[in-house]
């Protein structure tokens, strides 16, 4: 219905972006802003939002918006998009649930799974979640689910390269409390302990997400 129209909007208002490839992983390109976008496609992305408003709140917009920006920052090479997918059931609660096409492609010897889950994480879950005052969603919680790709590279170039064969695809979800989330707004958890709060399944089998001890990789495979 309308999720779908909204994702195919903001994929094609950032095509410019997606056309010209990142510097490197550690410094990918990307739009800061919504306002970055070419000002004839504008209109039509500002209704579609203002439909997702009206469906499901302020902080759903919010969170769908920068979920797309920050997949696009963190240095993604395929199709970036997102969706809203609606309120679905999961463990006796419910979710509203977000669905984002990442982009990532992540190198297989240096991002085993624990790394790939670290770093969505930390690149896209967290910027995002900063930006909320509150979360006022029709459900009990969000559910963030991202798709993405995974295959051995040694190097960037060798990746855009061969980026027709981006290797086997995986879907992670991160379910996320409401409650939890606003002990997050109200600086009274942080969000590398919210993740250990986190109900994440990889590809529907279920998953503890831990962070290490020094700092996790920001970045989908080596330079």
């Amino acid at each position: 219905m309308a999720a779908t129209p909204l994702r195919l909007a903001l994929v094609s208002l950032f095509g410019l972006a997606l056309a010209a490839p990142p510097r490197s992983c550690a410094e990918p390109a990307g739009p800061s802003s919504l306002d970055e976008i070419p000002s004839s496609a504008r209109g039509d992305v500002t209704r579609l939002l203002h439909d997702m408003h009206r469906r499901y709140g302020e902080d759903a917009v919010l969170i769908e918006t920068n979920l797309l920006l920050n997949a696009m920052r963190s240095g993604a090479l395929l199709g970036t998009g997102v969706r809203i997918e609606g309120v679905e059931p999961y463990r006796g609660r419910q979710y509203l649930g977000f669905h984002v096409d990442t982009g990532l492609v992540f190198d297989d010897h240096t991002r085993d799974e624990p790394a790939r889950l670290q770093m969505l994480w930390v690149t896209i879950m967290e910027p995002t979640l900063e930006r909320l005052q509150g979360l006022s969603v029709p459900a009990d919680g969000i559910k963030v689910e991202m798709q993405y790709h995974h295959r051995p590279y040694r190097s960037l170039a060798e990746l855009r390269a061969s980026i027709d064969e981006p290797g086997t695809s995986e879907e992670a979800s991160f379910y996320l409390l409401g409650a939890d989330v606003r002990e997050l707004v109200e600086r009274r958890l942080t969000a590398r302990h919210l993740v250990t709060r986190t109900q994440v399944a990889v590809d529907g089998a279920e998953r503890q997400v831990s962070m290490p001890a020094g700092e996790p990789p920001r970045a989908p495979g080596p330079d």
